[in-house]
C-alpha cells in the first residue's frame, strides 16, 4: 500500500514537471526565434538581392524535384520554378516509377525529348529507365531542364538520382507538390553567399490550401475554411517555423523540411547521400549500416550531416531562414493527417536509433547535449508520456484518489500552457516591424494580411489544444507501436491539387 502511495505521488510530480519543462523550453524557443526574426528584419537581411541576381559570382543551382504520382500538381509546380528569380539554374525532375500519368502529363506540358546525357552514378540508385530533356518553353535563366524516368525506389532514391544527374555545385530539394516563392532561392542563398561555411539551409513552409495559384505563383494567399487546416497552420508557425529558427540560432537544427532545402552537393555526397537500401559507401556502413532505409529522409540526412561535421571537426553549419519560401498542400481530413503524422514519428524513431551514439555525447556539442536529447525526450517519448498523464486522471478518479489540485495543475501545464504558446506564436508571427519610414504596415512572418485571418488563427490556437493536439499524440503513439511491429513505407495521403485562378472562376 505504501508503495502505491509513493507511486501515486511520484506520477503527479513527474507529469507536472515534465509538461512544465517541455512547454517552458518551447516558450524559450519562441522568444529566441522572435528576437532572431526581429534582428533579421531590422538588419534588412534581404537587402542586396538584386546584387546577388546580377553578380557573376553567384553559383548556379540545380533544382531537384522527386515526383511520385504527382499528376495533379506537377505542372503548376514546374511553372513556379520557371518563375524563380535566380541568375542561373537547372531543373531536374525525377519520375520515381509513378503509377499514374505523371510522366505523360509532363510530356504533354513540356514536349519531352529522349536524349543521351551525361549521368554520373556517384550515388547508387534504383535503375534508370530513360533520360529526357526539354528544349523549348523555358526562360533564359533556366540553363537546363531534364526529366529522369526511373524504377521506383522512394523519394530519397529519387533525390540521389537527381544529384547524380545535376551539374551545379548546390542543389535544391523540393517536393513536386510544392510551390516556391519567386525570390526563395535568392533569399535563402543570400545567407550562403555571406557565410560560406553553410552546407544546408531551409526555410519556412507556408500552407497553400485554398490559396489561388496562377502560372505557378501564389497570387492570393488565403486562409483555409477548414479548421483542421487552420490548426495545422498554427502548428507550422509554432513548431516548424519559430521552433526551427530558435534551434538554428543555437546551431542545433536537426531537420530541414523536404518541402524546400538548399544543399552543398559535394558535402552531401561526402556524407553519403540520402539514405536508401541501395547505398554502399563506407560512411553509410559506419553510420547506419548497409541496406538501411528511412521514411523521413529529410531529418536523417541533416542529423547525419551534423554528426559528420562534428566527427570530422569541420567548420560547417546548417541554417534556417524563418521567412515564407515555399508553399505546400497539407492534409484536409483526419485519415490523411494520421498517415502523415504516423510516418513522421516512425522516421523520427528510425533516425534516433541510427544515430543513438549522439545522445548526451559532448563530442557532438550542442547537438549531442541539447538538440538530440530534446527530440528524444520530448518529441519521441512525449506522446506516450503525456497520454499516460491524461490516462491517470480517470484512473485516479475511479479509485477515488484524484487530487483536484493535481487535476488543475495538470490541465494548467498541458492545456492552458499549450494554448498560451499557440496563441503567442500567432501574435509573434503577425507582429509587424518597421524597417523604414515608408514601411507603413511593417514587415512580419505572416503571409495573411487580413485582421480577420489573424483572429481566426488565434481561435485555432485555442482549439488546437482542445482535442487536436491530443489526437496527434495518439497517432504518434500508434506510430511507435507500428514501428515495433515492423511497419515500413510512406502511406502517402491523397492530395486534391492546388486551386488555380481558373478553378476560382477568374
Amino acid at each position: 500500500m505504501v508503495f502505491f502511495l509513493y507511486l501515486y505521488h511520484f506520477c503527479q510530480f513527474f507529469f507536472i514537471c515534465y509538461l512544465l519543462l517541455y512547454n517552458t523550453l518551447n516558450l524559450v524557443f519562441l522568444l529566441v526565434a522572435f528576437y532572431d526574426v526581429r534582428r533579421r528584419i531590422i538588419g534588412k537581411s534581404y537587402e542586396g538581392l538584386d546584387i546577388a541576381m546580377a553578380s557573376p559570382f553567384t553559383p548556379p543551382i540545380s533544382i531537384i524535384v522527386p515526383a511520385y504520382n504527382e499528376e495533379k500538381t506537377i505542372v503548376e509546380s514546374i511553372k513556379s520554378l520557371m518563375n524563380l528569380k535566380f541568375p542561373r539554374f537547372e531543373i531536374v525532375v525525377v519520375n520515381d516509377g509513378s503509377g499514374d500519368n505523371t510522366l505523360s502529363t509532363l510530356n504533354d506540358a513540356f514536349d519531352l525529348k529522349r536524349v543521351d546525357i551525361n549521368y554520373l552514378s556517384r550515388i547508387s540508385t534504383a535503375p534508370i529507365r530513360g533520360l529526357y530533356e526539354v528544349k523549348s518553353q523555358i526562360p533564359g535563366q533556366v540553363r537546363r531542364f531534364v526529366v529522369i524516368d526511373k524504377v521506383n525506389g522512394g523519394k530519397a532514391d529519387a533525390l540521389n538520382a537527381g544529384i547524380n544527374a545535376s551539374f551545379c555545385p548546390y542543389f535544391v530539394s523540393i517536393d513536386a507538390d510544392s510551390i516556391l516563392d519567386a525570390e526563395a532561392l535568392l533569399q535563402a542563398f543570400r545567407s550562403v553567399l555571406d557565410h560560406q561555411e553553410i552546407v544546408a539551409i531551409g526555410g519556412q513552409v507556408a500552407i497553400a490550401n485554398d490559396s489561388i495559384i496562377k502560372d505557378g505563383k501564389v497570387v492570393a494567399p488565403r486562409l483555409s475554411k477548414k479548421w483542421i487546416v487552420r490548426m495545422q497552420t498554427v502548428e507550422y508557425l509554432r513548431s516548424f517555423t519559430l521552433g526551427r529558427t530558435a534551434l538554428s540560432r543555437l546551431q542545433s537544427i536537426l531537420i530541414i523540411s523536404g518541402v524546400f532545402g538548399i544543399f552543398n552537393k559535394e558535402f552531401v555526397c561526402r556524407a553519403g547521400g540520402y539514405l536508401t537500401k541501395f547505398l554502399t559507401s563506407k560512411i553509410i556502413s559506419e553510420y547506419v549500416g548497409q541496406s538501411s532505409e528511412t521514411v523521413c529522409e529529410d531529418m536523417e540526412i541533416i542529423v547525419r550531416m551534423q554528426r559528420f561535421i562534428k566527427e570530422k571537426q569541420l567548420d560547417k553549419r546548417i541554417f534556417f531562414v524563418p521567412h515564407p519560401l515555399a508553399w505546400t498542400e497539407v492534409p484536409e481530413n483526419l485519415k490523411s493527417l494520421s498517415k502523415q503524422r504516423n510516418r513522421w514519428q516512425r522516421g523520427l524513431l528510425e533516425t534516433m536509433i541510427f544515430h543513438k551514439k549522439m545522445l548526451f555525447n559532448k563530442k557532438y556539442g550542442r547537438v549531442g547535449l541539447f538538440a538530440f536529447p530534446y527530440f528524444f525526450i520530448f518529441e519521441l517519448l512525449g506522446a506516450p508520456i503525456e497520454l499516460f498523464g491524461y490516462l491517470t486522471l480517470p484512473i485516479f478518479f475511479f479509485f477515488g484518489n484524484l487530487d483536484y489540485t493535481y487535476f488543475f495543475l495538470f490541465l494548467l501545464a498541458s492545456v492552458v500552457y499549450g494554448i498560451f504558446l499557440s496563441t503567442l506564436s500567432v501574435i509573434l508571427s503577425a507582429w509587424p516591424e518597421k524597417i523604414a519610414e515608408t514601411d507603413l504596415k511593417g514587415t512580419s512572418l505572416f503571409y495573411y494580411t487580413k485582421t480577420k485571418d489573424i483572429f481566426i488563427l488565434f481561435i485555432a490556437g485555442i482549439l488546437e489544444n482542445l482535442g487536436y493536439r491530443q489526437l496527434t499524440l495518439w497517432w504518434r503513439l500508434k506510430a511507435i507501436l507500428d514501428f515495433s511491429k515492423g511497419k515500413k513505407g510512406w502511406d502517402k495521403f491523397e492530395r486534391k491539387g492546388f486551386t488555380t485562378d481558373k478553378m476560382n472562376g477568374r
